[in-house]
């Protein structure tokens, strides 16, 4: 089994190196050869620093911890065992050369398959990477572990790779993209005939749009119709009730005064004279609004006759936004008497009816436009 980066077993090992690696570089007994190995093992502390979280390298650094030949915990193990049982200088100095080769082939897994390190930590990896080549490469005892990690190591790696679900997936792909070039072959034979439908259907939406504008148009014209309707019965009402009105008060102011005067004489007359005033008054407030009451009804179907007209010029003008500009130029003056028509605001009284209706010959030749 693997050992990890983030683990007890991988930090006790390496914190008793490092601190032994420390107490090398305070001691002045021991020679430079030694403390050049404790001062490099020192610099890969700064990258395995065990005081933080490395299960980042867990997951960069697989092959070789799968390695028994490289696992550090147990080749580690066993050098610090066999130092402290005989103390002795060669195998503290096995103890860093085996550290530092291992050390160097984590180092080469983590450039190869990163590609390139963070600033923070490059330094320190050439720094090791470097010295471990220079040392060892013709070492009997460790250049072996030096040709690992410059050679085996990613071959090893692109091997596992080429084998992988990922690349046999891979093998796949070239059926994939025959199906695919096929299927974009057909969707390219389609392609004109849909885009022909696709600017038919376009056109006819277009068709459609514009001949649903005049009909909404036309359908407010007739909503329009039918209030006015309303509006004339509620008007006729009105006026009919005023008409009535004026007709009944004469009558009954009439008979009064006949009855007031057979009945109370010479007094009578009095009466007569003081109730003459007010009902004259109120003869004349009623007379003024039956005359508003007519001007109003007469008003109301001046207005529904425009209404209709409009309805009727919308039942066979459906292109007037399509055909504007070229009716514009064949016949200007008899467009202009269209549009006054359509767009207009409704007059209320007959007086000013012919000034929209006066263009009828011009509109006549508009008509025969539309129809060719």
């Amino acid at each position: 089994m693997a050992f990890k980066f983030e683990s007890q077993e991988f930090k006790l090992k390496f914190d008793q190196v490092e601190s032994l690696a420390r107490s090398i570089i305070e001691d002045d007994t021991y020679a430079e050869s030694i403390k050049n190995l404790a001062n490099h093992f020192l610099t890969a502390t700064r990258v395995f620093n065990t005081n933080l979280d490395l299960s980042d390298y867990d997951q960069y650094i697989e092959y070789s911890r799968k390695q028994p030949v490289s696992d550090f915990v147990k080749v580690v193990d066993q050098a610090l065992k066999k130092y402290k049982n005989s103390n002795l200088e060669s195998d503290l100095i096995y103890l860093f050369d085996i550290s530092l080769n291992l050390i160097n082939i984590y180092f080469s897994e983590l450039t190869f398959i990163l590609g390139g390190l963070s600033n923070s930590i490059s330094l320190e990896v050439g720094s090791v990477i470097d010295f471990v080549n220079t040392k060892y490469s013709n070492d009997p005892n460790f250049r072996r572990y030096v040709r690992f990690a410059e050679r085996d190591l990613p071959f090893q790696i692109f091997k596992e790779l080429f084998h992988s679900n990922e690349i046999k997936n891979v093998a796949e792909l070239n059926s994939k993209l025959n199906e695919a070039n096929n299927a974009i072959n057909t969707w390219n034979s389609t392609f004109e005939t849909k885009r022909d439908e696709v600017e038919n259907l376009e056109d006819k939406l277009e068709e459609y749009k514009t001949k649903y504008d005049f009909v909404l148009l036309n359908k407010g014209f007739k909503q329009l119709y039918e209030q006015k309707k309303e509006e004339l019965k509620s008007r006729k009402e009105g006026y009919s009730a005023f008409g009535a009105m004026l007709f009944f008060t004469p009558l009954c102011s009439l008979a009064l005064f006949i009855f007031l005067y057979f009945s109370l004489g010479e007094q009578g007359l009095k009466f007569i004279i003081y109730l003459s005033l007010p009902v004259t008054t109120f003869m004349i407030i009623v007379f003024y609004f039956v005359r508003v009451g007519l001007q109003h009804v007469r008003s109301v179907p001046s207005q529904m006759m425009q209404l209709e007209l409009r309805m009727a010029l919308c039942q066979f003008i459906y292109n007037y936004a399509e055909d504007s500009e070229k009716l514009h130029k064949k016949n200007s003056s008899g467009f202009e008497k269209f549009e006054n028509i359509i767009f207009s605001p409704l007059v209320s009284s007959d007086d000013k009816i012919p000034t929209t209706f006066d263009g009828m010959e011009q509109l006549t030749k508009l008509i025969g436009e539309f129809r060719k």
